[in-house]
């Protein structure tokens, strides 16, 4: 077992809820029910009844709960010294608007919350276009950066995928594609299409694919998500867009349908290849943690 999975577990002993406790532990529901089922197999037993759709401890976990809310207290005592400790200059991070707030909602939670457990890094956020963040994570205004890409990545940077999703295109229900399990890359030729930047790296696979295809679409820059949204239905446009079959988008008037022969599109990590800032590999560490379940 491990110390995050005894937080799960005293998480949900306090909701009794699988969904709330998700959401506060920044997790998808079916991670949290694994880990706690990895738990109860390492124990031999539940630790969780549901009795008429309401979730109870049983007796081991009950006597569990005892024994591990002590050692997660001493735990976080220890851990919260040990931070307080770290010293460092300012962290600057650039983050992409083709990111939130759709992609990542749940971003400045996981920042602040990243601040308060090492109050002794300077986090100083900005929001860049996608192609902005690239650039100067290459002439050092910045030690790190937040992008959506398909895998590519700028020379002299280096590159995490904190979250990995389908490549899809953002379809209006007037256009001819509506309804459409796939759409490949040949169609695109003299459609609107709109990406969060321009800069050849990021999105090498989405170029690369359409020259392959022979395909000349009409390419726009759609940097932030209501933008990109208000183009596609007002122009009968398309745009880059992670694959939900079950979002709403705010509304009806607009869904998502898979693009053939992409990677996937990802919010990637960006940081120099010699990282001059001391505690870069560290936020890059807690995102990816706090992240990889969205």
């Amino acid at each position: 077992m491990t110390i995050q999975q005894l937080r799960y577990f005293l998480a949900l002993c306090q909701d009794l809820n699988y969904t709330r406790t998700a959401g506060r532990m920044y997790l998808s529901r079916q991670a949290l029910r694994l880990s706690i089922a990895a738990l109860e197999n390492e124990l031999c037993g539940p630790l969780f009844i549901n009795v008429r759709n309401h979730l109870a401890l049983t007796e081991k976990g009950q006597r569990f709960r005892a024994q591990t809310a002590p050692v997660v207290e001493q735990f976080d005592r220890m851990c919260a010294q040990a931070y307080q400790d770290i010293r460092s200059p300012a962290l600057r991070l650039g983050i992409s608007v083709a990111l939130v707030p759709s992609y990542l909602p749940m971003l400045g939670d996981v920042l602040e919350q990243f601040r308060q457990q090492y109050p002794g890094i300077p986090l100083e956020t900005a929001s860049f276009s996608n192609d902005a963040v690239c650039a100067q994570l290459q002439n050092g205004t910045l030690d790190a950066g937040l992008v959506m890409d398909l895998g590519g990545c700028a020379a002299g940077l280096a590159r995490t995928a904190l979250t990995r999703h389908t490549a899809a295109l953002l379809v209006p229900r007037c256009s001819p594609f509506w309804g459409r399990s796939s759409i490949a890359p040949a169609e695109l030729d003299g459609q609107l299409l709109l990406v969060p930047g321009l800069a050849p790296e990021p999105l090498a696979p989405l170029w690369n694919t359409l020259r392959q295809a022979g395909a000349r679409p009409k390419v726009e820059i759609g940097e932030q998500y209501y933008q990109v949204l208000y183009r596609t239905q007002e122009r009968n446009g398309l745009a880059l867009d992670r694959l939900e079959i079950t979002s709403d988008h705010s509304m009806d008037n607009v869904q998502d349908v898979a693009l053939d022969g992409m990677p996937p599109i990802c919010a990637a990590f960006l940081q120099p290849e010699h990282a001059e800032h001391p505690c870069v590999r560290l936020l890059c560490s807690f995102l990816q943690e706090h992240l990889r379940n969205l």
